[in-house]
């Protein structure tokens, strides 16, 4: 068993040779698997000649280095190595669990790691995956940011730590505060923290919280409940329903209305929840019409991404999305006005919109050649 155990950190050894230390490294490529990657951080004092924890990343846009970044400093001090994978994201399971999978075995094969002190994060999507993966695996503590369990309430065995966060105008803000509240009545070890910012990964300064909370430097520390809370609660909930269900008109001055709020220089409890609720609706509109355009269903979604453009009118984005899917349904006039507008927010990929394939016949249009000019 010792000979083994030599062999295997000589094997590391070999291995971690070619990276550097105390550097975020954007891409590691899988072994035989060109396509598969992750980004890495190994703390400068690394050595394979003994085991490390470590945190496996998971973002809903396979944007991997965002995270390890962001825990980097964390883990120079604390002594993690961080990886994020490049492929996992939001769509298909599949996907995921086969960059998961092979990111595992990658770095099983080229680092040192403690088998007992495997921890995973994720923001959004790739926090209720990171999450269900802990239910199901060795993982032994999670953070999960701006996401939880997805359920209606979390398993009944929660057999790993787990590190929350929100930003106070998250639009998931109230589903960790309900799942938070609901562990300390279980007396469910887990620690959550908010923070000024929306739906995004947690802030430097909590992932370095984070860390020392799985190494048990930090207590644990529930939401505390709150009857105003889950008064802004209540008002998200009937504000998202009334932004859905409502007639243009009344939709129309409800939207007008929660963005004047969002807008307000001053924090209060009607900003944080016009800003859930605007952001909501945007990531609602943003997935339903990417379904309906994946089926090309382009009026169906040509009619959500106005939704968007109307939640978002800064989201250059969102205004080039709506170019895309007024163009695929044959409405020439306001693809090109989306288009100036996406150009005018900042949207600068002349490339892409070149390629784009439902602007075919755009092309021959004197203002989509115009434009294309200021894009380049």
């Amino acid at each position: 068993m010792r000979r083994l155990t030599c062999l295997l950190l000589a094997a590391c050894t070999l291995a971690a040779q070619e990276f550097p230390r105390g550097k975020v490294i954007e891409r590691v490529t899988v072994r035989d698997h060109d396509d598969q990657s992750y980004a890495l951080y190994l703390p400068s004092n690394y050595s394979p000649d003994r085991p490390w924890p470590i945190l496996y990343c998971l973002d809903p846009g396979a944007r991997g280095r965002v995270p390890v970044e962001r825990f980097s400093q964390a883990a120079e001090k604390s002594g993690f190595l961080v990886v994020g994978s490049n492929n996992s994201r939001n769509g298909p399971i599949a996907v995921s669990d086969t960059a998961i999978r092979l990111m595992l075995a990658d770095t099983g094969t080229r680092f040192a790691i403690d088998e007992s002190r495997i921890y995973a994060a994720g923001l959004s999507g790739g926090a209720r995956l990171a999450l269900a993966w802990a239910s199901n695996g060795r993982i032994k503590g999670v953070v999960a940011s701006s996401a939880g369990f997805g359920a209606a309430s979390p398993p009944k065995q929660i057999p790993f730590l787990i590190f929350a966060t929100a930003g106070y105008d998250d639009f998931n803000y109230d589903e960790l505060y309900r799942m938070s509240r609901e562990l300390a009545k279980r007396g469910t070890p887990h620690r959550f923290r908010e923070f000024e910012g929306g739906h995004e990964w947690l802030p430097a300064p909590l992932a370095a919280e984070a860390l020392e909370f799985f190494l048990g430097h930090v207590p644990p520390q529930p939401a505390p409940a709150s009857k105003e809370e889950e008064k802004l609660a209540a008002q998200f909930d009937r504000l998202s329903r009334e932004a859905v269900t409502a007639e243009d008109g009344a939709r129309l001055t409800l939207i007008r209305q929660l963005q004047k709020d969002a807008a307000s220089p001053d924090d209060s409890g009607a900003r944080r929840v016009a800003r859930r609720v605007i952001g909501g609706l945007n990531v609602g509109a943003l997935e339903q019409g990417r379904e309906l355009m994946s089926n090309h269903n382009y009026s169906a979604a040509a009619r959500i991404y106005e939704t968007s453009v109307l939640l978002r009118p800064e989201n250059a984005n969102a205004w080039y999305t709506l170019a895309t899917a007024q163009a695929g349904a044959g409405n020439s006039r306001r693809a090109l006005e989306a288009l100036e507008q996406a150009a005018q927010h900042g949207f600068h990929d002349a490339g892409r919109v070149e390629q784009e394939p439902l602007f075919a016949k755009l092309r021959r249009d004197a203002r989509f050649q115009a434009l294309l000019q200021k894009m380049r």
